[in-house]
């Protein structure tokens, strides 16, 4: 939006402007410096300006205005605007462009003018500007002679636009889709991007600068940051803070680390602005139709912003909307970290048995599709399922190719998963195959030296076996290294909830995860009810739907997890996930024999089966 501030010369424009500006955080614009010379020479000598001397003045201001409004930004003119022509030249097709008009006595303003020093605008013109002077009809008209501070203190409380619920602070990808949520869900939403590069005719509104956008929300104020991690974190936090009040509310959409949200939510609570770390789980799509949604922090905060959360998030089959208030302190950026975890290890496994029947067994992009669009009929319906088979029958336009096939093989990665593998070894809680896929895709990234040893070592040996029942274990060894993956990821939620203090509520996170984000598939219903049954099962092997399916499904798994080693083909997150359950299931684990070569050489005692107590032996005695 653009504010000129309008009025015959004396009147205060100037001023006003000035402070309007500092108030909004928005550059000002004295229009008489936009006089040519021999405007200001003919003002000089006392003569009257016409409108063929303010035409190309007006023409300039006009152009100022316009491109402003066209990259986003706000901004102040004083200009003295004197007749509708001039003002309808301003204004433009715009409605972002908006007068107040600082009315006064000629007589107080001509002491004003007579007051002034070195201007080049003569007291003898006051008259001939009162004489053109048009009153405006729609502007915001204020009585000049009120103190400064008054004056812009009605403008702020007139003028300025109050009708917005939430301002988006980042509008990038994610920052558009939701603020498109938002407003279809009857949110009015204001945006601010120091970079706007929004689509043409994209409909929410953009403000130039952080102080604009939060004088244009309703109070109290929600602004909701979709900015990435880290330092642009803290940065857009300090350009608010001194824009907003107590009982304000910042939501970070964006995947910040847990301890960093905690952090914030401390050190915002000092000020009495509430702060919620917000995992936002769909990707583009997802944040434009329907997230899921995993709010943590205040819980004061989340009761004022459940229903606008409620209406945006995305909903499951049974109705229930797919957000839920997680945990205080950095809860929800911890389970969307959590989320990231199953998600890596998920794609990571499907990546494998996509390597091993593709590359292995030597079946096409097409069969593989085919078999994927069957599985995501059964048990193994989910999200990642069906797109996989989407992007296996894509054809490549220029090559004609399937264009899996022309990508390379490096994926990448924004870091949530590796934080689920640190904190899983900080917190105690062994997640063996979402660690395997985070390190397969630090191997991928290893391109040139995965060629050079493939050329020294040699590469994969083909199947020659019965392809049909290699996809039927293929199918089990999925599923039971799917229902892994979980439990990995549940047992990281259920460990950490009680190090924390956060006491999470397993199922209801579980329930969140079944529309909207990228982990939904068939089976978050039986992890649910498992965890619904029993809060505090240990492990979802324990509970007996899970356990029945990988005692049915552990053959066809073994099978798979042997036939890639006999191949020569990396399988490391299936067989990751397999020696968990091995050793899950294991009464006795070689542990003891750890123990002992630990006090041999270290002296770190150890306890026996047969009695109580901690002991050391002397092994070389």
């Amino acid at each position: 939006m653009f504010v000129i501030v309008m009025g015959v010369s004396g009147s205060g424009k100037t001023t006003i402007g000035q402070l309007l500006a500092g108030r909004l955080g928005a550059p000002f614009y004295d229009g008489d410096d936009y006089h040519p010379p021999a405007n200001v020479a003919k003002m000089a000598a006392g003569i009257p300006l016409d409108d063929d001397d303010r035409a190309g003045w007006l023409r300039v201001l006009a152009s100022l205005i316009t491109n402003g409004l066209q990259q986003g930004h706000s901004g102040v003119v004083a200009c003295s605007a004197l007749k509708k022509s001039y003002r309808d030249r301003l204004r433009g097709n715009s409605q972002q462009v908006r007068f107040v008009y600082l009315k006064g006595d000629l007589a107080d303003i001509r002491t004003r003018i007579q007051e002034r020093e070195d201007h080049f605008m003569k007291a003898v013109l006051l008259q001939s500007q009162f004489d053109t002077l048009e009153e405006p009809r729609h502007a915001l008209t204020i009585d000049s002679t009120l103190e400064p501070n008054e004056i812009v203190d009605t403008i702020m409380e007139q003028l300025m636009d109050k009708k917005y619920d939430v301002g988006m602070m980042g509008m990038g990808v994610m920052g558009r889709s939701l603020s498109l949520n938002l407003e279809r869900h009857g949110y009015a939403v204001i945006g601010y991007d120091p970079y706007p590069n929004l689509p043409a005719g994209f409909p929410v509104k953009l403000t130039g600068t952080v102080a604009s956008l939060a004088a244009a929300l309703a109070t109290p104020r929600i602004v909701l940051m979709m900015v990435p991690a880290g330092a642009p974190v803290d940065a857009a936090i300090a350009s608010l803070k001194d824009c907003l009040q107590a009982g304000d509310i910042i939501i970070d959409g964006g995947n910040s680390y847990f301890t960093d949200t905690a952090r914030r939510v401390q050190e915002l609570a000092a000020q009495g602005i509430h702060f919620v770390g917000m995992g936002v789980s769909g990707g583009e799509s997802g944040a434009l139709w329907g997230p899921s949604l995993m709010p943590g922090g205040e819980r004061a905060a989340w009761e004022r912003v459940r229903p606008m959360l409620r209406a945006i998030a995305a909903v499951a089959d049974d109705g229930a909307p797919c957000v839920t208030w997680i945990g205080p302190g950095g809860a929800g950026h911890y389970v969307k970290m959590v989320h990231n975890g199953i998600e890596y290890g998920d794609m990571e496994l499907i990546a494998e048995i996509y390597d091993l029947l593709h590359r292995g067994a030597g079946l096409s992009n097409s069969e593989m599709a085919g078999i994927f669009e069957r599985w995501n009929e059964g048990e193994l319906r989910s999200y990642l399922i069906e797109i996989t088979a989407k992007v296996l029958r894509k054809t490549d336009e220029e090559t004609d190719r399937p264009l899996v096939d022309m990508i390379m093989d490096i994926a990448g990665q924004k870091g949530t998963g590796r934080w689920t593998s640190q904190i899983a070894l900080e917190v105690g809680a062994p997640t063996p195959a979402i660690n395997a896929a985070v390190v397969m895709r630090l191997l991928s990234a290893l391109k040139d030296t995965r060629v050079a040893v493939a050329r020294q070592l040699g590469g994969v040996t083909m199947y020659h076996g019965d392809v049909g029942q290699l996809v039927m274990a293929a199918e089990d060894a999925l599923y039971a290294a799917k229902i892994t993956v979980y439990a990995q990821g549940m047992d990281l939620l259920r460990t950490a909830s009680a190090q924390f203090g956060w006491d999470l509520n397993i199922a209801s996170i579980v329930r969140i995860w079944r529309a909207g984000c990228i982990i939904r598939a068939e089976l978050l219903n039986d992890i649910a009810a498992a965890f619904e049954h029993q809060p505090d099962l240990p492990n979802l092997y324990l509970n007996e739907t899970f356990a029945e399916a990988l005692g049915h499904k552990q053959t066809g798994w073994r099978e798979v997890v042997q036939t890639g080693a006999e191949l020569g083909i990396p399988l490391l997150a299936l067989a990751a996930a397999l020696g968990y359950f091995d050793a899950l299931r294991s009464e006795r684990l070689p542990a003891n024999l750890i123990q002992a070569q630990r006090d041999f050489f270290g002296a770190h005692t150890y306890h026996r089966l047969d009695r109580e107590g901690i002991f050391h032996t002397d092994w070389e005695a």
